[in-house]
């Protein structure tokens, strides 16, 4: 088994989950004022709140932590790419 394939696999299924996530909860302003469709709105918070946020925070420094501790060829490669989330998300919140 290739660990390297599957890293690669974990650190793009986290940035996908976040920016997934990120353009969702963006989507879902969009029925702020609407009664009868504000539950999008709600639970596009709750997700980014209670999912997004842990698992791409948490998915980024195990990732980042792995990448300098297991691999070896292109280690800070692997370790910028694995703290983009975390980075990101730092970013948006100091803005």
């Amino acid at each position: 088994m290739n660990i390297k394939v599957i890293h690669k696999q974990l650190i793009i299924a986290n940035i996908i989950l976040f920016v997934v996530s990120f353009l969702f909860l963006e989507y879902s302003k969009i029925f702020r004022m609407d009664t009868e469709k504000h539950w999008i709105y709600s639970f596009g918070h709750n997700w980014w709140f209670m999912i997004a946020i842990p698992s791409a925070f948490w998915g980024s420094l195990i990732s980042g932590a792995y990448s300098l501790w297991k691999v070896t060829k292109h280690k800070y490669l692997y370790f910028s790419f694995s703290m983009f989330p975390f980075i990101t998300f730092i970013l948006i919140v100091s803005i």
